[in-house]
């Protein structure tokens, strides 16, 4: 970690990487002979949970609620901070509807903190879109997730995923990544590459939602996801779903306990995809469903079932999918909701 304000510290702090500044000596920043380890407290773990990677050391802290990262002295993390932010997924619409697309994925690497001393940072983290109340209705976009507040340069925004359009709003709506339209009508667009304009740190992730087939079939569209755009269904198919980012170094087993109330629904999915879209809702008569496994393992929820009228599947919490669209002929069945989102901060130790 280096102590550096300076840019020129910071690089030289870099050189040094892999020893802590007992290894060195007292001449480099405050820690002296015993050690300069930054601490910072935040999240789910208070103290952040630590993870060695090759010869870097990190501590991860993640938050699946609103809270505050403080840092004692922002020059020890000044520059060796990175923020994963993932936005909650917009839910599916009811029936025969479209599905949600995921939450918006933004990735903020080697962050700069103006100033100096202790810095405490607003956390933000974004909820699923919920199922809406009406048998025949749109879903409910996802909430954003964002990482400090405007306008201190530090700051960026996750979007929330757009909803699955319905008989009452026909087109998918917009966000972070856009939700499938009811039938033939157009997927929703995606907000989430065009979020935080002038912020070369920060890398967005975000993909458009897929429109359905209209008479006599009667297919909707699907979500689009982190990782990829959802395909258009035809006069066989349903919309099929946008793959969820891959993001290994983020892998939700490096810092999640397994007693953490996420785990049990991220445990069987690789844990390092984010934001699958939703799957696509269908009328009668029933088309497969067209889940990817990247989709899948990004958290997003399932199209109603291929043998029947039925309810979509939630998109999975923490990893912001967004919920499937339901199949049925008459009012109801019901969407998924969207997944919740989560906020995660690591930094060099």
């Amino acid at each position: 970690m280096s102590p550096f304000k300076s840019s020129a510290g910071r690089a030289l702090g870099k050189m040094l990487e892999g020893y802590k500044s007992s290894d060195i000596g007292e001449g480099f920043g405050s820690g002296g002979a015993s050690g300069n380890t930054a601490q910072a407290t935040g999240g789910e773990v208070l103290l952040g949970t630590t993870f060695l990677d090759g010869n870097r050391t990190y501590k991860y802290h993640y938050f699946t609620s609103p809270g505050s990262f403080i840092m004692p002295d922002r020059a020890l993390f000044d520059g060796d901070t990175d923020v994963l932010l993932i936005a909650g997924g917009g839910s599916g619409g009811n029936r025969s509807a479209g599905g949600g697309g995921a939450g918006g994925v933004a990735l903020g690497q080697n962050i700069i903190f103006p100033g100096t001393g202790q810095l405490s940072i607003p956390i933000t983290v974004g909820d699923g879109g919920a199922v809406a109340g009406n048998q025949e209705s749109r879903g409910n976009n996802g909430q954003d997730s964002r990482f400090g507040s405007a306008p201190e340069s530090y700051s960026f925004v996750a979007q929330g995923g757009g909803y699955g359009g319905g008989d009452g709003s026909t087109a998918g709506g917009s966000g972070g990544s856009g939700g499938g339209g009811h039938y033939q009508h157009p997927g929703g667009s995606a907000s989430q590459p065009g979020a935080n304009p002038g912020k070369a740190w920060v890398v967005n992730y975000g993909n458009s939602g897929s429109a359905g087939h209209g008479a006599p079939q009667h297919q909707s569209g699907a979500g689009g996801g982190a990782g990829s755009a959802a395909a258009d269904g035809d006069s066989s198919n349903r919309g099929r779903a946008g793959d969820g980012v891959q993001l290994p170094a983020w892998s939700v087993s490096r810092y999640m306990p397994t007693s953490d109330p996420y785990w049990p629904g991220i445990s069987g999915l690789p844990g390092s995809h984010f934001g699958g879209g939703g799957g696509g809702g269908d009328y009668s008569p029933y088309t497969p469903q067209r889940m990817p496994a990247n989709a899948t393992n990004g958290g997003g929820g399932i199209g109603g079932p291929t043998s029947g009228a039925g309810n979509g599947t939630a998109g999975k919490d923490g990893l912001g999918g967004g919920g499937g669209g339901a199949c049925g002929t008459n009012n109801g069945p019901y969407a998924g909701r969207g997944g919740n989102g989560m906020v995660v901060v690591r930094y060099r130790t």
